[in-house]
């Protein structure tokens, strides 16, 4: 009798894995390929997209091996992706240019000359207007490249193209498409308003189906070229951010996840659109068909502690231990010596939205430690992300839950830390994957394994097994009286900067 499976396909902005998993949960087999972008200057990031498909292809055939040797039975191929990078194609999907990255920043001047369209955007898509959002993107491959334009059949996202390469359509989820400005997050429908803004054809945009639906069975050609049956079920589970919350437990209202990494994705789930009057956040469709993410992104917060370790923790060789600096953030008090970090080292994303915002170090004095700056880093880091977090709890009512996930959560303090600031209990996973465990229950739920949503979920996170961290409600309080703190100097230094 053979062994079922599902195959997850997990797509970066840094490199793509395939993981396959059993009908329970349990981890088979993973193999990956890079898929790293070139940067030229400091606003183009471009990753070549016919390299992009032979690593798939390559990809997928090595999992294909795997597959028969185990004997394996292929239930369906589940995709998530990263979001908003663009690449125009033809009516094959042949690439016509790279891949426009979603941290490309060529499309500054096309956003400024879009902000007086700013408030009727983010009241329909959620969105704010923005150079990381695939719309922008599209207005300026119009405007700069009218030859590839004149030859484009479709706009792709990174997702839209894997779908294409799998199984042959044209067919991208409510969850991506809630990531370009062009979805209207009432009607789940391509608005025509928005598309005359940013002037974007309809044609050149994909149909719609809900997330967790199937997109189609791989095709005879996918089967030549890698090996993968023909006619396997392909199922669209979302943007990675939002299978990261599925696959974290975020499914109910109260229940937030928070991963940093680079910078951080704050996610709370919430059963409607909800719309902030002063664009805090922002609104997009979740993993879960007819539900909705409310998400923060905060730009620089683990490369800030990453800056400061390959800063102040080299020693004479070059070298540094990250596990010196995590002892000496222990030796710090809470409040660090009273040094207070701006963690705005590439401008500021939720709440402030400011490009123009710096980083800062304030409250130093001549007994300021390295160790009270590398505990100021953290506070700092954590306290900004504890402020989109009350706003969430402002918006939704409660927050009963964060879970936790990214590089620092391996640093035990850091994640007490979190629990003290955010003022709830956090959790953490011993299995790290979220993702991928995400893209799982999606396709569990749509073969049919799982009824529903949260039993899949609990197949693979049953009660109990997390690791919960609990405020210290003392910490708590001392917390918010030095957050007031930092928000009166956070709003003196943007009056004195405009």
């Amino acid at each position: 009798m053979l062994m079922k499976s599902i195959l997850t396909l997990d797509i970066g902005s840094s490199s793509m894995r395939a993981v396959h998993y059993d009908t329970a949960g349990g981890f088979l087999h993973s193999c990956s390929r890079g898929t790293v972008p070139s940067y030229r200057g400091d606003k183009c990031v471009e990753l070549d997209a016919a390299g992009f498909v032979d690593s798939l292809l390559s990809l997928l055939q090595e999992s294909s091996v795997y597959t028969r040797k185990e004997n394996l039975e292929l239930l369906a191929i589940s995709v998530t992706s990263q979001r908003s990078s663009v690449v125009p194609v033809n009516r094959q999907g042949e690439p016509l240019t790279p891949f426009i990255m979603w941290h490309d920043k060529r499309t500054v001047e096309v956003c400024r000359k879009l902000q007086p369209y700013e408030d009727r955007v983010y009241q329909k898509t959620g969105l704010r207007i923005s150079p990381v959002f695939s719309a922008a993107k599209m207005t300026w491959l119009r405007q700069e490249m009218p030859e590839v334009y004149k030859n484009t059949a479709k706009m792709l996202g990174v997702h839209d193209v894997v779908i294409h390469a799998l199984c042959g359509r044209f067919v991208t989820d409510h969850s991506l498409a809630s990531n370009t400005c062009l979805l209207n997050l009432a009607t789940r429908q391509w608005d025509q308003e928005l598309l005359d803004i940013f002037s974007v054809s309809p044609a050149h945009l994909c149909e719609l189906i809900p997330p967790g639906s199937v997109c189609g069975g791989t095709t005879s050609r996918l089967r030549e070229r890698t090996g993968i049956p023909e006619h396997t079920p392909v199922i669209s589970a979302g943007g990675d951010q939002q299978c990261a919350a599925l696959g974290l437990g975020v499914i109910e209202e109260g229940k937030l996840k928070c991963t940093t990494g680079t910078g951080t994705y704050l996610i709370a789930h919430t059963n409607a659109p909800i719309i902030d009057e002063k664009k805090r956040f922002l609104c997009k469709i979740g993993a879960i068909p007819g539900s909705y993410n409310l998400e923060a992104g905060l730009l620089t917060t683990g490369t800030v502690y990453r800056w400061f370790f390959e800063q102040f923790y080299r020693n004479g060789n070059g070298s540094a231990e990250i596990e010196l600096m995590n002892q000496e953030v222990l030796t710090s008090p809470p409040g660090a010596g009273g040094v207070i970090l701006l963690p705005h080292f590439e401008g500021s994303g939720a709440p402030h939205w400011n490009p123009q915002d710096c980083g800062v170090f304030y409250g130093m004095n001549l007994s300021t430690s390295r160790s009270d700056m590398a505990r100021a880093v953290l506070e700092g880091i954590v306290m900004e992300m504890g402020e989109n977090i009350s706003l969430f709890r402002q918006k939704l009512g409660t927050v009963s839950q964060v879970s936790i996930s990214g590089g620092l959560t391996k640093f035990p303090a850091y994640n007490q830390l979190q629990a003290d600031v955010f003022g709830s209990d956090v959790v953490l996973h011993a299995n790290r994957e979220s993702t991928s465990l995400g893209a799982w229950i999606s396709a569990a739920v749509t073969c049919g394994l799982y009824a529903t949503h949260q039993e899949a979920l609990h197949a693979i996170r049953p009660p109990g097994s997390e690791r919960i961290f609990s405020p210290d409600r003392k910490k708590t309080e001392s917390y918010k009286g030095l957050n007031a703190r930092r928000k009166k100097l956070y709003m003196a230094l943007r009056s004195m900067t405009g």
